[in-house]
C-alpha cells in the first residue's frame, strides 16, 4: 500500500520563516504584560479604522491623514536603517529599535487627530474635544509604555519615536492645510471625474458637520413621510 504524502513536508533550502507582524512575546503569568501585548497591536486596528472611515465617509481629510501616517512609517524605517541601534533584547523582534515605530505611529495619529479636531471641527459642546484629547493622549502614552514594559524598546528609543511622531504630525498638518490646500489641489481632486466616481468630498468648510448631516437626514425623512401621506390621500 503506497504511503500517504506528508501534510507538512520538510522544506528544502531556502528555509521558511514566520510573519512577525502580529507576533508579540510576553510572560503569560504577567497579567499586565498580557494586556499590553494586545495594546501594542493597536496600530493594526487603527489602520483598519482608517480604511473603514475612508470607505464610509470618502473624506479628503481622512485620506490626507492616512497618507501622512504612511509617510511617517516610511520615515521611521529610514531612520532605523540610518541609526542602526539594536533593541534592548535582541531576541524580541527583528530589525533595529531606534526610534520606536509604535511610539512614532501612535503619537503621529493622536497629534494630527487633535490638531484637526481643535482647528477644523465644530461641535455643540467643546467638552467632547477635551474628552477626545484625554483618550488620544492616554492611548499614545500606554502604547509607548507597552513597548518599554515588554522589552522591545528602551526609554530613549520610545522618547525619540514619540518626538518624531509629534513633529511630523505638526509638519504634515501645516504642509497640507497651509501649502497644499491653498493651491486648490483638494478641490481639484474632489471635482475630478475620478473623485466624483468615488464620491470624494471635502467637508472642512462646513461649520458643524454632525449637525449638517443630521439636518439632511431630517429633511430626507420628512420628504419621504410627506410623499407617503400624499399617496394615502
Amino acid at each position: 500500500m503506497p504511503s500517504m504524502p506528508a501534510l507538512c513536508p520538510v522544506p528544502t533550502a531556502p528555509s521558511l520563516t514566520s510573519l512577525s507582524l502580529t507576533h508579540v512575546q510576553f510572560d503569560p503569568a504577567d497579567k499586565l504584560a498580557y494586556l499590553l501585548a494586545y495594546i501594542t497591536l493597536s496600530p493594526l486596528a487603527i489602520l483598519a479604522a482608517y480604511a473603514s472611515t475612508i470607505l464610509a465617509r470618502r473624506e479628503i481629510a481622512a485620506i490626507v491623514m492616512l497618507a501622512g501616517q504612511l509617510v511617517c512609517e516610511l520615515l521611521n524605517a529610514t531612520l532605523k536603517e540610518v541609526l542602526q541601534e539594536t533593541r534592548p533584547c535582541d531576541h524580541l523582534g527583528k530589525g533595529y529599535g531606534m526610534p520606536s515605530s509604535h511610539a512614532q505611529f501612535a503619537w503621529y495619529f493622536s497629534t494630527y487627530l487633535l490638531l484637526y479636531t481643535y482647528t477644523r471641527i465644530t461641535v455643540d459642546n467643546t467638552i467632547w474635544k477635551h474628552l477626545l484629547a484625554i483618550v488620544a493622549i492616554s492611548f499614545s502614552v500606554v502604547v509607548s509604555y507597552s513597548r518599554i514594559y515588554l522589552g522591545y524598546h528602551t526609554l530613549t528609543q520610545v522618547i525619540y519615536g514619540a518626538s518624531f511622531g509629534v513633529c511630523f504630525a505638526v509638519f504634515w498638518y501645516t504642509f497640507t492645510e497651509h501649502v497644499i490646500r491653498p493651491q486648490g489641489w483638494f478641490s481639484w481632486a474632489v471635482q475630478h471625474p475620478w473623485g466624483k466616481l468615488f464620491y470624494l468630498r471635502d467637508s472642512r468648510d462646513i461649520p458643524n458637520v454632525a449637525r449638517w448631516e443630521y439636518q439632511l437626514y431630517e429633511a430626507e425623512i420628512k420628504a419621504k413621510r410627506t410623499k407617503v401621506e400624499k399617496k394615502r390621500k
